[in-house]
């Protein structure tokens, strides 16, 4: 018999052994606002509401504008009528496309800006 022993096979994981949580925090559980960044200069209004209203009712958007060129500044907020359209959309699109670029897609506490007239 040779001088190495065999090592065990690793046992199964229990429920108990597994967090559940998806590191994300108990604290944004009731937010309502989904922050979206890395949008192209091409993403208007009414391609938000056409993507990420397949969650749930949007109340509210904000889709920050350069002032000279009326093109976004890659980013956008929106505000769901509940918290559980608000999850579903963060856990459906953060890492998905639109318009061709990777978003990154979060829960904010922060409510959604009022327009700023320009």
């Amino acid at each position: 018999m040779s001088a190495r022993g065999r090592s065990l096979s690793p046992h199964p994981l229990r429920d108990e052994d597994v967090d559940m949580d998806n590191g994300s925090p108990p604290a944004k559980s009731h937010a309502k606002v989904v922050v979206v960044t890395n949008l192209t200069r091409n993403v208007a209004e009414s391609h938000l509401k056409t993507i990420f209203g397949f969650y749930g009712e949007i109340v509210k958007i904000d889709l920050p504008l350069f002032g000279k060129s009326g093109q976004n500044r890659g980013k956008a907020a929106l505000e769901y009528i509940d918290a559980s359209s608000a999850q579903k959309a963060v856990s459906h699109m953060n890492g998905g496309q639109v318009d061709g670029n990777i978003v990154k897609v979060e829960l904010s506490d922060l409510p959604v800006r009022s327009r700023s007239r320009s």
